[in-house]
């Protein structure tokens, strides 16, 4: 029997490169490398209104851990918002505007009908729940004339299968880092 010495080459380099690795058909294993450690930059490295709060003192307040953070501004209104990585919703906001207005205006103008008043935020404030809407369960809404005359609203927004009665349990919560957020402003 002849066999070619091209033939023979090509075996050889055949029968090489399939004991390289596991046989056909058999499972193969991942590299036992370790696997990297999740991160996630500082909510105040998205700039604008995000660098008044942290993913942290959120997660403290609310009980709730976003993990992604956005930022814009429309002249000299700013705005952040924070969310999970894995889902839209919930979401926290907030809005941050210079204003004239006093509390006296914002009381009659700026406060919507039915909001409860806050005293102890800022110059003047209100809380209130929103309703689902399209897309969104129900809100909580936290707003008040700060004392360096900002219009800031913080407001959470729920999943649309959310219960009513949690958001109206989280409108406390809501209030204090609203707290925290305004002497960060000052």
């Amino acid at each position: 029997m002849r066999v070619r010495p091209g033939a023979l080459a090509t075996a050889i380099v055949l029968a090489l490169a399939g004991c390289a690795g596991p046989a056909s058909g058999s499972p193969r294993t991942p590299a036992t490398a370790p696997a990297p450690a999740p991160s996630r930059e500082p909510a105040e490295a998205a700039g604008g209104a995000c660098q008044l709060m942290s993913f942290d003192q959120v997660a403290a307040a609310l009980a709730v851990d976003f993990g992604a953070a956005g930022a814009g501004n429309t002249g000299d209104t700013y705005t952040c918002v924070l969310r999970k990585v894995e889902s839209a919703l919930p979401d926290l906001s907030l809005t941050v505007s210079p204003t004239l207005a006093d509390p006296a205006v914002f009381s009659a103008s700026v406060a919507p009908k039915g909001s409860v008043s806050i005293g102890d935020l800022g110059k003047v404030g209100y809380s209130r729940t929103v309703p689902a809407a399209a897309g969104a369960g129900p809100g909580a809404e936290v707003g008040w004339l700060s004392s360096n005359q900002r219009l800031m609203i913080l407001r959470y927004r729920t999943a649309p299968d959310t219960p009513p009665g949690d958001v109206t349990a989280l409108v406390p919560k809501l209030v204090d880092l609203a707290k925290k957020v305004d002497q960060a402003s000052a």
